[in-house]
């Protein structure tokens, strides 16, 4: 039976001092090895050692440290019971505690050293929080620039609240007792993980999708400093940590410029030569934001490479000379298989001139989103990287649902919205954001979405009124609303729960909290979806079976539509497409004809029947893939040139197939010449760039055309092994802005007007 063996021994001790005296103590050297019982007091103390780990420990434990006979095994039985780290122990053998505290925090591990400090890990006494803190030692008399800058970091830090960047906590400093130096600390966000020289030196070269995602973070956080007027001046990988969520995580400012002050003598050299900037090596007072943008390409070059850009032979004069005129490698001598487009863009980072580079971080953000969300891919043109096998697998765990969900983002700073949208997004959400409360409840009425991540503190309506007249007054049934904020307390998050909220995070959150809060709001919201779902087919069912066919050519169209289905739904299962797709691809091509018979130049083209017509033949476009090889087909990802040949023939067999059927049965040639048109012809573009006839205009038959808008439209709406789904947004853009000769003018114009149909009908027949 445990029970609180010493608490009159350990009493003793923490009353026999003041709490300043106590403080005062942990800066004192112990000089020598005193009794064991003084010398666990003093442990305990001055909180090297913390009395209430003493006294939680089983009587037994208690009892054989306290009978300890001497200092080293008293030392061994602390490591043994936890009540000491082996860094702390070490110390305290040494006889040099001076810095084991440091204010309210107790040194656990020593992290790292550089330049402008010691960082150590280290606990909260009284709060157990773990905190990162990074301490410089001044003797009486040193130079005061180095607290100048320890102070200019500490304030810089301070002042950026980013996902990206470690969060400042707290300040101070132990004084000297003559023999020690004044510790000056400041406590920052303990962030578990490795940094990323390590991480990449141990995992090898980054994918293109994971170097690229954490160059855009770090750009992220660099428009957060770029707001607040900083240049950090040391961006490298061992400056960013990776967590076990992939989030990546700005460090060290201690070289930080504002742009209003100088604290650097002109000519000083400041930075990592591998990692500098030309004008930084030349004169590190007068840069800007461009030259951290030139260190985060080199950073992102080592991230591909697993190399920095540059040798750095000989000298450190001589390599910052090189570097002055040197021009930025290209990372495909290293991985020619990376894309072009991506050389391109590390190329404008790195350019020697700041002024050929991209002028802000935002403008560099934008430059890597493509690579960031496979799926613009294809609209630009680059060819996706095969995935690796666990890319593939975090992939396809995508959840389907993801697919048709909206979310709308409210809050104020622009950074949160930004990063909250790219990460859902990246997982498959369609979201919108707003900049205050007025906003986000006026876009709430407008459209239709499915959850709501709603900020507290914002301008001009709080969220907490927006969420109390969402509840009052629904847009949509089962609407789920998770709250956010930085600085709510716990309780007053959990209250938010009382008044509506499905949810809260604290901020700064994680990408698991995140996605573990968003998956599981929206998880509920479908199965109160699917309750309403079946009441409503029930009914459907109900009045289905009043109906009758009463014409016998009624019933054998039914029929001929229904094996067109069936056939159809075959083929797409057979490419691991389901059934859905045939059925939107019906919808989609009805809703554009309808909407171009009302059209002067299509007039005498389309009528009912024709529009019938096409409805039954559309889901034969494809028909062809049953020809295609399993190996081709079902390849997850980039096509050999010859594989791609092979693929694209699926048009040409599913033409020829129909055409011999057609010859045998001369009754249906409507039908069957339409179905005919479609397969061979709905991959060919109006510029005549298109396969299998590289047809031009109007030669290619109107059915194809019609089906081809359609048939586009869904692959971009629709996830892939190789990327998520693009949003409804996204999709219609590049079918009437970023992809000229593609389609028929004069039907892009008709899908502009009924583009929120074609959303609808995704949204009701989406799986």
């Amino acid at each position: 039976m445990q029970r609180r063996a010493s608490a009159p021994f350990c009493e003793s001790f923490l009353m026999s001092r003041s709490i300043t005296q106590r403080i005062e103590l942990a800066g004192n050297a112990i000089s020598t090895l005193p009794h064991v019982p003084d010398f666990l007091g003093q442990l305990l103390d001055s909180s090297i050692v913390l009395a209430e780990d003493f006294e939680n420990l089983p009587a037994a434990a208690c009892e054989s440290i306290i009978a300890c006979a001497d200092v080293e095994n008293l030392l061994v039985l602390l490591r043994k019971h936890g009540l000491l780290t082996e860094y702390q122990a070490a110390r305290v053998e040494a006889r040099t505690i001076h810095g084991l505290i440091l204010g309210n925090y107790r040194v656990l591990d020593r992290l790292g050293a550089g330049s402008m400090g010691v960082v150590f890990k280290a606990e909260h006494c009284v709060m157990r929080r773990l905190v990162a803190i990074k301490v410089l030692p001044l003797f009486h008399g040193q130079n005061d620039k180095y607290l100048a800058r320890f102070l200019s970091e500490m304030r810089a830090v301070a002042q950026l609240q980013h996902p990206n960047i470690v969060t400042a906590i707290d300040a101070g400093q132990v004084v000297s007792d003559g023999a020690n130096p004044v510790l000056h600390y400041f406590a920052m966000e303990y962030v578990p993980g490795e940094d990323l020289e390590r991480h990449v030196e141990s995992q090898g070269p980054l994918s293109v999708m994971k170097a690229c995602d954490i160059a855009y973070q770090i750009a992220s956080a660099l428009s957060e400093a770029h707001k607040h007027q900083l240049v950090h001046r040391d961006i490298k990988p061992s400056n960013i940590i990776i967590t076990p969520e992939d989030q990546a995580k700005l460090l060290d400012f201690g070289l930080a410029r504002h742009f209003r002050h100088r604290q650097t003598e002109p000519g000083t050299l400041l930075g990592t030569v591998d990692y500098m900037a030309p004008e930084q090596a030349r004169d590190a007072t007068t840069v800007d934001i461009r030259a951290d943008l030139y260190a985060l390409g080199a950073t992102l070059f080592f991230c591909l490479t697993g190399r920095p850009p540059f040798a750095t032979e000989g000298t450190l004069v001589q390599a910052v000379v090189r570097r002055l005129k040197q021009a930025a490698p290209s990372f495909r001598e290293d991985r020619p298989d990376l894309p072009l487009e991506l050389d391109a863009v590390l190329m404008r980072m790195m350019a020697l001139l700041p002024e050929d580079r991209y002028a802000t971080p935002d403008a560099v953000m934008r430059a890597l989103m493509p690579f960031v969300k496979p799926e613009m891919n294809e609209h630009l043109g680059i060819a996706p990287p095969c995935p690796s096998q666990a890319e593939q697998s975090s992939q396809a765990n995508l959840p389907a649902a993801a697919l048709g969900h909206r979310i709308l983002i409210v809050d104020d700073e622009d950074n949160i919205r930004d990063f909250t949208r790219c990460v859902l997004e990246s997982q498959g959400y369609r979201c919108a954001t707003a900049c205050d409360g007025k906003a986000g409840l006026e876009l709430a009425h407008a459209e239709a979405f499915d959850l709501v991540l709603l900020d507290i503190d914002m301008p001009l309506m709080k969220g907490n009124e927006v969420l109390r007249l969402l509840r009052e007054r629904p847009p949509r049934p089962h609407l789920k609303i998770i709250m956010f904020s930085g600085r709510a307390s716990p309780d007053e998050m959990a209250a938010m729960m009382i008044a509506g909220a499905d949810g809260y995070l604290t901020k700064p959150f994680s990408l698991t909290q995140l996605g573990g809060q968003v998956k599981a709001s929206l998880r509920l919201k479908e199965m109160q979806d699917r309750a309403d779902l079946l009441n409503r087919r029930l009914t459907g069912i109900n009045a289905e079976l009043e109906r009758t066919l009463t014409a016998r050519d009624s019933d054998l169209i039914h029929v001929r539509n229904a094996l067109v289905l069936a056939l159809a739904t075959l083929v797409k299962h057979r490419d691991g497409e389901t059934g859905a797709h045939v059925w939107r691809l019906q919808r989609f091509s009805r809703c554009l004809a309808e909407e171009a018979s009302s059209m002067p130049y299509f007039n005498g083209q389309i009528d009912a029947n024709f529009i019938d017509l096409l409805e039954c033949c559309a889901p034969l476009h494809d028909i062809g893939k049953v020809g295609i090889p399993d190996c081709i087909l079902l390849k997850p990802g980039k096509h050999t040139p010859d594989e791609r040949l092979l693929m694209q023939s699926h048009t040409t067999i599913g033409a020829d197939t129909l055409k011999e059927v057609a010859d045998h049965h001369g009754s249906s040639v409507a039908f069957l010449q339409m179905a005919t048109d479609i397969a061979r012809y709905h991959h060919e573009r109006f510029d005549g760039s298109g396969y299998p006839d590289r047809l031009a205009g109007a030669d290619i038959p109107l059915a194809a055309r019609i089906v081809a808008v359609g048939d586009v439209y869904d692959a971009l709406r629709s996830r892939r092994v190789y990327k998520p789904a693009l949003s409804h947004v996204a999709s219609v853009r590049i079918i009437l802005k970023d992809s000229p000769g593609h389609f028929d003018p004069a039907l892009v114009q008709a899908f502009e007007r009924c583009e929120p149909r074609f959303e609808k009908i995704y949204h009701e027949l989406t799986n």
